[in-house]
């Protein structure tokens, strides 16, 4: 037997729930900025289908941990091929004069602007989310400690209400008198 460290690989807790939570938030933006923009969504088939091709990237990105750095560049990813698999499943039609002199007639400002601002949102609700998952695990770890009170022994014997509102005389000498109340 040594005392060498052994290094276990261990898959990133609940992949498959993580991943359909990003394939619901990506999806969502996705279809969003694109009615926004302008451009046409396919029908609930074709979005099936390209849900389980993005559910299936989320599996695979999220078997393990995925570092902060690489999380813009794969929703970015995620939003070009949305957009481009709207285009092949839903039916684009691009008509007049501008959809023939222009490269990719589905990149418009405001397509190109919808889809960015959604791949930051995404970004930081999934940021968000990440840090609030991890102050959940650490309170769920490390609860606080049970703070407990010590209960005071119950007293065998009756106190008479005192007043010391109200004096019988007034006194010439020590404490004031009061009125004892039954």
């Amino acid at each position: 037997m040594s005392a060498e460290p052994r290094v276990e690989h261990v898959r990133a807790p609940h992949a498959l729930a993580r991943a359909l939570a990003a394939t619901v938030v990506v999806l969502t933006g996705a279809v969003s900025a694109h009615t926004w923009a302008g451009g046409t969504v396919p029908t609930a088939p074709g979005l099936v289908l390209i849900a389980a091709v993005v559910l299936g990237g989320g599996v695979l990105l999220f078997t393990r941990d995925v570092p902060a750095r690489l999380l813009l560049p794969a929703v970015a990813a995620a939003q070009l091929g949305l957009h481009e698999s709207f285009g092949l499943v839903a039916d684009h039609v691009h008509t007049g004069h501008e959809a023939m002199t222009s490269p990719d007639p589905g990149w418009t400002w405001q397509m190109v602007a919808a889809h960015l601002f959604v791949t930051v949102l995404t970004a930081v609700l999934w940021w968000a989310g990440r840090r609030a998952a991890g102050l959940v695990v650490s309170l769920v770890e490390h609860p606080a400690p049970l703070v407990v009170r010590r209960l005071r022994a119950p007293h065998d014997e009756v106190r008479p209400c005192v007043s010391l509102v109200h004096l019988l005389v007034s006194p010439r000498r020590g404490p004031p008198l009061a009125v004892r109340h039954a």
